[in-house]
């Protein structure tokens, strides 16, 4: 038991679906690349730099997490590939989180919408509809909490930030 920190993060902005044979395979556009090192920068200045990120193998998201962590100057062994995380469900993140070492007291997941804000809508004392732009974080903190029965509703707090207000960089 202990302080545990959860940060959801959905990938930065993707190239068209139309241009990809699989959906799988869409790359970041330029934006998506800035929006990745805006939010990895945000993440250093307010001190929450993750234990572990958890990424979804899809192109876009884990170009995301490699961002972010290159920011944050993260050992890459601290950047894993989880295969479910790919158009995970809330439920799939959470039984995935439950699995999660006591040693990891923040964990930045990094994967796609729906499940993504599905999860971030269930987040902390007072719920509520919050749909992640690309590279929008949700953060919550619980305390005396494990991985294993982490209630999302029993969160202390459920903070949110997205790169919308950084529009004028790629105008």
């Amino acid at each position: 038991m202990g302080t545990r920190r959860l940060t959801l993060l959905r990938h930065g902005e993707a190239q068209a679906p139309e241009a990809y044979a699989e959906d799988f395979e869409r790359p970041l556009t330029r934006r998506g690349g800035i929006e990745a090192r805006e939010m990895g920068t945000r993440l250093v200045h307010r001190g929450l730099i993750p234990d572990l990120i958890l990424v979804s193998p899809a192109e876009r998201a884990w170009s995301t997490a490699e961002i972010v962590a290159a920011v944050c100057e993260m050992d890459p062994k601290q950047v894993q590939c989880a295969r479910e995380l790919y158009l995970a469900t809330a439920e799939s993140i959470l039984r995935l989180l439950g699995g999660r070492q006591a040693s990891a007291h923040h964990v930045l997941i990094c994967g796609h919408n729906p499940g993504l804000s599905q999860l971030a809508s269930r987040l902390g004392p007072h719920p509520q509809r919050r749909d992640l732009s690309t590279a929008g974080v949700a953060t919550a903190l619980w305390s005396n909490a494990g991985w294993h029965d982490l209630q999302p509703e029993l969160a202390e707090i459920c903070e949110l930030d997205d790169p919308e207000s950084m529009a004028d960089l790629w105008a």
